[in-house]
C-alpha cells in the first residue's frame, strides 16, 4: 500500500511529493514499524517521471520480505543541475558547476527535522534512531551516507549502492574521521564492476570505497562493502541488492 502527499520542500522552494510504502496489514493492526527514508523518491516505487528513466519497484520486494516496515521516499528535482545542488553535501567545483550552490546539508536538515516529524505524526512508526535508516542510489546514496554520518543522532543505518563520491571523497573521508558515530551504526556500500569506464577507474573507485569503509569502521560502525563484477549504475541493479542490504541493516 502506497500513500502520497505533498510537502513544501524548503531547499527547492517548491512542493515535493512524498511516497510512503505501508505494510500490507497496516490498517488491520496497531503495530508500529521502523522507517527508511529514501532519496530520489520518484523512482522508489512506480515511476513518477524520474530523470534516470528507471524504478526500483521497491514495494515488490517489501511485499515479499518478512520484516514489515515503512519506506518514506522524497521526490528530488527533475532538473539535473538542481538535483546535483540538492544532493551535494559539500561545495561543488566552480570549474564544472559554476554558480551552483551545494544544498545537501539543507536537504538533510529537511529530511531529519521536518519530514521525519511529519511521518512520525501521520503514521505508526518506531521513531528512535535504532529504527531509522536512509536509502538511495548514486547521488541518493551519497546523501544516505552523509545522513548516517552527519546526523547519526537520527539515522542508525544507511544503504548506499553506487555512492557518487566523485570529487567529494576527501571531504566525506574527513567527515567520517571526525564524526561521533554510535557503535550500533550499520552502513552498506557497493560498487558495480560495469560502472567505471575502465579497469584503472574501477581500481581507483574500489580503493576509495574501501578507504571510506575503513574510516567508518575505525569510528566503530559496522560496514558491508561489495564490488559486484557485473553491476551497472541503474535502479534495476540497485534494487536487486535489496535482499542483501536489508538483511545486513535489519536482520544480522
Amino acid at each position: 500500500m502506497i500513500e502520497r502527499f505533498g510537502m513544501d520542500f524548503d531547499p527547492g522552494m517548491e512542493e515535493r511529493v512524498v511516497s510512503v510504502h505501508l505494510p500490507e496489514d497496516y490498517e488491520e493492526t496497531d503495530e508500529r514499524y521502523p522507517v527508511m527514508y529514501m532519496f530520489d523518491g520518484q523512482s522508489a516505487f512506480e515511476s513518477l517521471g524520474d530523470d534516470c528513466g528507471g524504478t526500483w519497484n521497491l514495494h515488490r520486494f517489501l511485499m515479499r520480505w518478512d520484516k514489515p516496515m515503512i519506506v518514506a521516499a522524497l521526490e528530488s528535482s527533475g532538473e539535473g543541475d538542481r538535483r546535483m545542488a540538492e544532493y551535494s553535501p559539500f561545495p561543488l567545483a566552480a570549474s564544472r558547476w559554476a554558480g551552483l550552490q551545494a544544498r545537501g546539508s539543507e536537504t538533510l536538515a529537511f529530511v531529519a527535522d521536518k519530514l521525519k516529524p511529519v511521518i512520525d505524526a501521520r503514521f505508526r512508526t518506531l521513531p528512535d534512531r535504532a529504527c531509522t535508516g536512509a536509502l538511495g542510489g548514486s547521488m541518493g546514496a551519497l546523501m544516505s551516507l552523509y545522513a548516517v554520518i552527519a546526523r547519526n543522532d537520527v539515522f542508525s543505518k544507511a544503504a548506499c549502492p553506487s555512492p557518487a563520491l566523485g570529487e567529494c571523497r576527501g571531504e566525506m573521508l574527513a567527515l567520517a574521521g571526525e564524526a561521533a558515530i554510535s557503535p550500533d551504526t550499520r552502513v552498506y556500500l557497493s560498487l558495480g564492476g560495469a560502472e567505471p569506464r575502465d579497469r584503472r577507474a574501477l581500481a581507483r573507485e574500489a580503493g576509495g570505497l574501501l578507504e571510506l569503509a575503513n574510516a567508518l569502521m575505525r569510528r566503530g560502525a559496522r560496514v558491508e562493502s561489495r564490488i559486484l563484477p557485473e553491476g551497472r549504475h541503474c535502479e534495476a541493479d540497485w534494487s536487486a541488492q535489496a535482499p542483501e542490504f536489508m538483511r545486513f541493516l535489519w536482520r544480522e
